[in-house]
């Protein structure tokens, strides 16, 4: 399956994207997701935080943190993050799946399913990180404004990402980092308009009647990291400020060889910053327990008043705490969207493996479109 996956993509990649006329494009959707890749410690942890000590995954979190990482190789990746998905299963296995979501008693709920990998490889070393990721993403989005309709979206994103760190100054008592993370991205797949509920059951037997779509963009982040006593960082990332994506939609994936667009058009991803600290506490007392704690606090929406439908600020914070016992063991803990989190990491040397258990807000103010999720690692590395 995963060989037929890689051979499909670079079969439709060069027809994808052939110079042709432009089309109106007010039927392209508003933004476009960033491009990333699931990782169970940020989602334990509260959220990515900016201010932590470099690895593989600050390439999407804080490039400047590579800058004093240690070298690391990253061979292949597992991920799993998972909203709801027994949502999805009942839709698809039921007859009458209105109950499902009438039971629940919202405005609005959102299903998905994300499996990263196995691509995931990549390596750290003398302030330099690169990796090459893939992710597959299954989403289904119900509105009560059309109770009877579901949107669903199934897309393989590759991505190539590469970032550098640079120490500028380095002193006794504090360092001052820098860094910037480049990424190219190629998002393909079906984003389908509302469909009645009892089509969804049906979904898989008529993918090849649906809209396709191609997403093919570049984009950077910028971040900076100052670190005190080699304990306490202040960072601060401004991601993707300069983003564009050429999107394409087909009518069907079959019309990709003849061309034969319904629209076309370049918008941007939106641009997000976060800036946080984190305090690795040193003491010769913990120590002797704990090989480290260290405690997190982030603020995740420094441009969120530049969006059109901006989210309540309280659900922009985001705090964690990780412990880690004999180099073996990590206990997480955090608090994002105004609800818990909670997981554990344990590193067998030449392999990873975390969990991690969380809440997480769909709406824009606190408690409005709550549900949970779960999310799993299983990482190769050294």
């Amino acid at each position: 399956m995963i060989l037929k996956r890689f051979k499909l993509f670079f079969v439709i990649l060069p027809l994808c994207f052939l110079p042709v006329a432009a089309l109106h494009a007010q039927d392209l959707p508003l933004r476009v997701d960033a491009a990333g890749f699931p990782f169970a410690r940020n989602s334990a942890l509260g959220g990515a935080h900016t201010g932590l000590d470099g690895d593989f995954s600050s390439i999407f979190t804080n490039p400047a943190a590579l800058a004093g990482a240690k070298p690391q190789k990253n061979y292949v990746e597992l991920a799993f993050d998972v909203i709801d998905v027994d949502l999805i299963y009942r839709l698809m296995t039921t007859d009458n799946p209105l109950p499902e979501f009438s039971a629940l008693l919202v405005d609005r709920f959102e299903a998905s399913l994300d499996v990263g990998g196995p691509f995931a490889l990549g390596e750290v070393k003398n302030g330099l990180g690169f990796g090459v990721f893939n992710v597959s993403k299954l989403k289904v989005v119900w509105d009560r404004d059309q109770i009877y309709m579901v949107s669903p979206t199934l897309t393989e994103e590759f991505t190539l990402a590469g970032a550098y760190g640079l120490r500028l100054y380095e002193g006794e008592d504090f360092n001052f980092d820098a860094g910037i993370t480049a990424k190219v991205f190629l998002r393909a797949g079906y984003r389908s308009p509302p469909i009645y509920l009892q089509q969804v059951k049906y979904i898989l037997q008529d993918l090849m009647d649906m809209p396709f779509e191609t997403q093919l963009g570049a984009g950077v982040d910028i971040g900076f990291r100052w670190t005190l006593y080699e304990s306490v960082s202040f960072a601060a990332v401004v991601y993707d400020p300069f983003s564009p994506v050429w999107v394409i939609q087909y009518s069907t994936m079959e019309k990709i060889a003849e061309q034969e667009m319904i629209v076309n058009g370049t918008i941007p991803v939106s641009t997000r910053a976060s800036a946080g600290v984190s305090w690795k506490m040193k003491s010769p007392f913990w120590h002797r327990y704990f090989s480290d704690i260290t405690l997190s606090f982030d603020y995740l929406g420094l441009l969120e008043n530049m969006s059109e439908n901006p989210r309540d600020p309280l659900l922009n914070i985001s705090a964690g705490c990780e412990i880690r016992i004999l180099e073996a063991l990590s206990l997480r803990a955090g608090f994002k969207d105004m609800l818990p989190s909670g997981g554990i990491g344990l590193n067998f040397t030449f392999m990873n493996i975390d969990l991690s258990f969380y809440g997480t807000e769909l709406g824009v103010h606190p408690n409005q479109y709550v549900t949970w999720a779960a999310a799993a690692n299983i990482s190769f590395r050294n």
